[in-house]
Formats: structure tokens, sequence, C-alpha cells
């Protein structure tokens, strides 16, 4: 039993059904894809702080790269690499930490200098900019063309995809799971995995588990034809106000973190905060000022205390495993996610150590940083 229909749920699915998993159900609230995965950016990189999340991202590149060979969709994989820029003192020491990490594990990530930025993307205003950093094997994807190959894969496999099914309670005995019920169903299983992202820790309780995990509302803006940009434009994000911005349908798709939110399960967007996302965009990217923006929405970010996913077996309750709390990285994650969890479900060997990315790390003062985040 999968809870939750997003890109981490349906890879789950796909990935236990390879390896020959037949009786894989999962259950989603409303639609598929209906909660983040069908509300990010579809951001893809390498750039991380910490090895984990890295190492994360090695194992699903290659799997983006190539997804149309494996499941049959152009999910519009766009390698144009993501440019950091950074603009404050404080946050040099990380970056150069960072720097010294990616070239450790071979991510081929570089520090590029103003005059390499204004090369890159000519039309970024950069007087204020230290240094930045690039990867060219980084870049963007439409998120709801890669969950649509994993559910269909594992659809004709034999999994079960549910929409509308709302998870009201599971039944436990003797401290191992038993069952799940939906409304007045009660369906039989023996194992629940957890991937119901920012409602990750409702569907935890059920079994009496606190998961550190907070809904934050991030909003997404998007621009009409940006005439005077002619060339591929890497995903750039002005770290210091977390500013990002990429090409969306011959426009400029731009977000950015409400200094001001409050965790929330509200979805609603913030039209309040619009024009301090367009100051921002406009001071970074002048030519901006010649379009508008056509259409907004907001999406929840399932965050961490660390900002890295809790992954595996929960102590004390035999038969729930948990994969949420992804902090923003979820989609870019998914395939490697996906068969690390599969493959700790049938017993089979795996080259990635979970361990780091237990529940338990919150109570035993084992957290893994990550500072790398927008």
């Amino acid at each position: 039993m999968i809870v939750g229909g997003g890109v981490i749920g349906a890879s789950i699915a796909y990935h236990l059904t390879a390896r020959g998993v037949r009786s894989v159900l999962v259950l989603e609230r409303e639609t598929l894809g209906a909660g983040s995965t069908g509300k990010n950016a579809g951001g893809i990189r390498l750039q991380f702080s910490s090895e984990v999340n890295v190492r994360l991202s090695q194992l699903s590149l290659p799997r983006f790269e190539r997804f149309e060979d494996e499941f049959g969709i152009d999910i519009a994989f766009q390698q144009v690499g993501y440019l950091f820029l950074i603009t404050e003192e404080r946050d040099i020491p990380a970056f150069q930490r960072s720097l010294a990490l990616w070239q450790r594990l071979g991510v081929p990530a570089r520090k590029v200098e103003v005059d390499e930025i204004r090369s890159i993307f000519p039309e970024l205003a950069v007087h204020d900019v230290l240094f930045g950093t690039f990867c060219g094997k980084d870049g963007h994807a439409d998120p709801m063309s890669i969950l649509n190959g994993f559910v269909a894969r594992a659809r004709a496999a034999g999994a079960t995809f549910r929409e509308h099914a709302a998870v009201s309670g599971i039944d436990l005995e003797r401290g191992r799971v038993r069952a799940v019920h939906v409304g007045d169903e009660r369906i039989a299983c023996d194992l629940v995995i957890d991937a119901a992202g920012a409602w990750a820790p409702q569907i935890a309780a059920m079994v009496g588990v606190v998961v550190p995990i907070r809904p934050l509302r991030r909003h997404i803006f998007v621009t009409d034809n940006a005439a005077g940009i002619d060339h591929p434009i890497p995903l750039t994000i002005e770290f210091a106000s977390t500013l990002y911005m990429h090409r969306e349908s011959g426009g400029i798709l731009l977000g950015m973190a409400d200094p001001n939110d409050r965790p929330t399960y509200s979805e609603t967007v913030n039209w309040d905060f619009l024009p301090a996302v367009v100051e921002r965009g406009l001071a970074r990217l002048p030519l901006l000022e010649r379009t508008s923006v056509r259409t907004g929405w907001a999406g929840l970010y399932e965050d961490t205390p660390d900002k890295h996913p809790i992954l595996g077996c929960v102590d004390g309750v035999e038969g729930f495993v948990m994969a949420a709390g992804f902090s923003g990285h979820g989609l870019m994650h998914a395939p490697a996610v996906g068969a690390i969890i599969a493959d700790r479900i049938v017993g089979r060997p795996s080259s990635f150590d979970i361990a780091p990315l237990r529940l338990a790390r919150f109570n035993t003062g084992e957290p893994v940083r990550e500072h790398n985040v927008i």
C-alpha cells in the first residue's frame, strides 16, 4: 500500500513492479499529481551541498537523460544548466565547501566569475554578483510527464492507482500494520509506504508516529513572451533572495520564497506577494519590463528541519515505511528513491545507504544539513 499519488509514490510503485511485486495499490486523496508534483518548477540538479543529496541526484540524473528510452515519454528535459548567483559574503564559505565536494564526487560543476556569467546569460544584471556556480548537466523537465511515465509502466505491470481515496485510518496489531481504511472500506495489507508529501505527518500519526515535516507554501509566476532572449538560458538562482527563473512556454517562470509565510496547507495564491517577486525579477533581468505576468500558482514544500527526506522503516511500527520530506527536491530524486525503497522492501542489496535519512536522526542529534535550498 502506497499512500500518495505524486511522483514519489508512482516511482516506488513502478520500481516495486519492476522487481516482481504485483500486489501494489496506490491511494491518492485527490487526483494523481494534484499535490506538489503538479505545482513545481521541474528543476533537476546535481548542485547540492550534502553528499547524500548529491548522490541521490547522481543516481537520478541518468534516468532522466534516458527517460524516453525507458518509458516512451518525452519529459522535455532541457539540460540548460543551473546557475547559482552568489551576492552575499555570508554565502561564500558554504559554496566553497560545495565546490570542493563536487570536485571530490565528480560533479561537473564549476565556479564562474562575472565575465563568464555574462557570456552564459548576457541579459542578466550582474553588478552585485561576487561569483557563481554552474553545472551544464542540470536543467528542468516537465513534472507531469515524469509522473505519467511512472504511472503508465506501473499500471502495465499490475499496480493499481485509486484517486479520491483519502486514507482515514491504519490498523495495527501487536505493533505491525494490518489494514488501511478509506472511508468505510477496510483494505488488508502488511506494508504501508507513506509517500503523502506535505500530508505525510497526518498519515504517520495514524500509527502513532510523529514526523517533523512542515507544509511551506511556494509561489510560481509565469510571464508572457519574453522578447529579447533568443537563446537557451540556465535555470538561474539568486541565492540570497531565493529568486529563480527559467524559460517556460515562451515566457519566463519566476519563483521565490515569501519570508513572511508561515507553515500552511493553503495553496491559494497570495497576489500581494507578486510585486516583491516582480521587483527582484526586474532587478536581476531588466528586460522583464517588456512583458507581464500571465498566470501564477502555489504549491507546498514538505519541509524537514535539515532539508533532507525521511526514508526507510520506522522503529516500533513493523510494516510502516517513510518516503517523504523532500523539501522541494522530490521530483529530481524520484527515480533514485523509487529504486532504493523498492530494493529495501524486496530485500535486494542497494549501494545507497539510507541510514543517515532515517526518522530516528532527529532524536539522536544526527541531522544531515543542506545549505543549497531555495
